[in-house]
């Protein structure tokens, strides 16, 4: 059986050293060998003469040193203990730590358990704007994040962290403390999780679902038995034209979604922010020009347009062109353009509408913007650096070196595949439903209505947050039903705004001009599209 190792990971005055006090202090019970790896001297120490039985061995590194897999091994080696507590340098790198505690020498000894990041409440507004990408790299692979001395500052201010951690990592557990004593009464409670016991809860996660369907099928299969329903004789032409329609969409989005994430990656890893933010010019016509066909040049993905948008506003570009740039590039982007023709074949007037609507929306929007001004200074939540939290915008990645770079842009790739592919199958399959589920009467009774079956697209374009990448097979198949307009609706304000930005946007623009934004799109996007669709023959 391989020996745990637990990470503790804080800045300094966080509590963490006490937390781990706490931790051997319960471990002692059990007559475990406990090995302390420090590498950080807080205000409270850890000394050898706390424990006079024996069973707990201290291993100091310096404050600049790199824990690196050798000195790991080696006191595993010198003191065989039964778990190994790591108390990181809150401003040494997380990432290669792990990367030190996956190598073959001390995988073959030890298995990394719990991440525990020991947050100071008081003081994270202050840590994220001076140590930012630190901060949310230890959250972020946390599996435990606990927030201490929560009782020392306000409720909403603990409400937004809360919002924040979340963000950050959706899967890790949040414990509130108000002092790092408190921490011992919840190991008491729960005690802190091995290894085998964290596997047997994801796999539980994972298996209880399938179970959960396959009892369902067999309960619905005894019905229908009992019931002496002829399954075989029931019409099931539904079926075939629902998984037509379903893997016909699936088939033909998913290629253009690779592409899209490939190319998407390579410039996001090749390209810094701070050199799209030199692109654009001064004057104001010139920037109005760039944003709009910057798109071209910089077609990154959906959940990047917002951070370079944030990035070019902290640089002291006009809020009108990061406006225009951010809705305006989705559509002029060289992938979405060629997925556009794909999937309305021999119809090229139709990708010609969309690039005309989608950046007549942009730069009206703009102009909004311009005439009426919000004040910049005051644009930004400060937390824009937590707007994508994929493995190239968090840090998670080493790009120094070509070799790291391009393993970047495959790491980056890989989850943004699967980040968008869920809502695109999402999309597909309640389009299917859509399609195949509502009485055709119906269908024609709604498209019949311009007003009606625009907002209906819109709102749908809203909702099912598909890339811009491959929305277009989504609109290809509402085609049969829709008008034009309507099918424009859903093309053009999908890219410019949906669920996942607008959470995106709400991480780095406080609320106030994320509502306005919302607003001004919408409302543009309506009037200009119903105009189109009144000219549309």
């Amino acid at each position: 059986m391989k020996t745990q190792i637990d990470i503790y990971t804080g800045f300094l005055s966080s509590g963490k050293t006490s937390l781990i006090k706490q931790v051997v202090a319960g471990k002692l019970k059990s007559k475990e060998r406990i090995l302390l790896i420090l590498s950080e001297a807080g205000e409270e120490e850890i000394c050898e003469d706390s424990y006079p039985y024996g069973n707990v061995y201290i291993k100091r590194i310096l404050r600049d040193e790199v824990l690196e897999a050798a000195v790991v091994s080696e006191v595993y080696k010198k003191y065989l203990p039964n778990r190994i507590i790591i108390e990181q340098n809150g401003m040494s790198s997380l990432n290669e730590l792990l990367d030190e505690l996956e190598k073959k020498e001390v995988r073959r000894l030890c298995e990394i358990g719990n991440i525990i990041n020991v947050v100071d409440c008081r003081m994270f507004d202050m840590l994220m704007s001076i140590t930012g990408a630190t901060l949310i790299e230890q959250v972020t692979n946390s599996d435990i994040v606990v927030l201490n001395y929560v009782s020392k500052v306000y409720e909403d201010r603990v409400n937004n962290l809360l919002r924040t951690i979340k963000t950050l990592n959706k899967s890790a557990e949040i414990l509130k403390i108000d002092l790092p004593d408190d921490y011992g009464k919840y190991l008491e409670d729960t005690g802190i999780k091995n290894s085998e016991e964290s596997f047997m809860k994801k796999a539980y996660n994972m298996v209880l679902p399938i179970l959960f369907i396959i009892i369902a099928a067999y309960f619905l299969k005894t019905v229908l038995i009992v019931s002496e329903i002829d399954i075989i004789s029931m019409d099931m032409s539904w079926l075939q034209g629902f998984n037509t329609i379903f893997i016909s969409i699936l088939m033909q989005a998913f290629p253009f979604l690779l592409i899209g994430v490939l190319v998407s990656s390579v410039i996001q890893v090749f390209v810094s922010r701070d050199m799209i933010v030199k692109y654009f010019p001064k004057s104001k016509a010139s920037s109005f020009i760039a944003a709009i066909i910057g798109g071209l040049f910089f077609p990154v993905c959906d959940c990047a347009i917002v951070p370079v948008a944030s990035r070019l506003v902290k640089k002291g570009v006009p809020i009108y062109t990061a406006v225009t740039f951010m809705l305006a590039a989705p559509i002029v982007n060289p992938i979405v353009i060629a997925s556009t023709l794909y999937a309305f074949p021999g119809q090229p007037m139709l990708v010609v509408y969309r690039l005309f609507l989608g950046i007549t929306i942009a730069v009206a929007s703009g102009f909004m913007f311009l005439f009426f001004p919000d004040d910049e200074k005051k644009l930004m939540t400060g937390y824009e650096s937590l707007m994508c939290n994929c493995i190239y915008c968090n840090t998670a990645a080493s790009t120094d070196g070509i070799v790291n770079k391009i393993s970047s842009v495959f790491k980056h790739a890989g989850e943004e595949f699967f980040d968008v592919g869920r809502f695109l199958i999402t999309g597909a399959l309640l389009t299917t439903i859509f399609q195949t589920a509502i009485p055709k009467d119906l269908l024609l009774e709604v498209s019949n209505s311009g007003i009606v079956s625009l907002v209906l697209m819109m709102a749908a374009a809203v909702i099912l947050s598909v890339c811009s990448s491959s929305d277009a097979f989504i609109a290809r198949s509402f085609a049969n039903h829709f008008s034009m307009g309507s099918i424009m609706g859903f093309l053009v304000l999908g890219p410019m705004v949906d669920i996942k930005n607008i959470l995106i946007m709400l991480g780095s623009f406080n609320r106030r001009f994320v509502m306005k934004f919302i607003l001004i799109v919408c409302t543009l996007a309506f009037a200009i599209l119903m105009l189109f669709a009144s000219f549309y023959v």
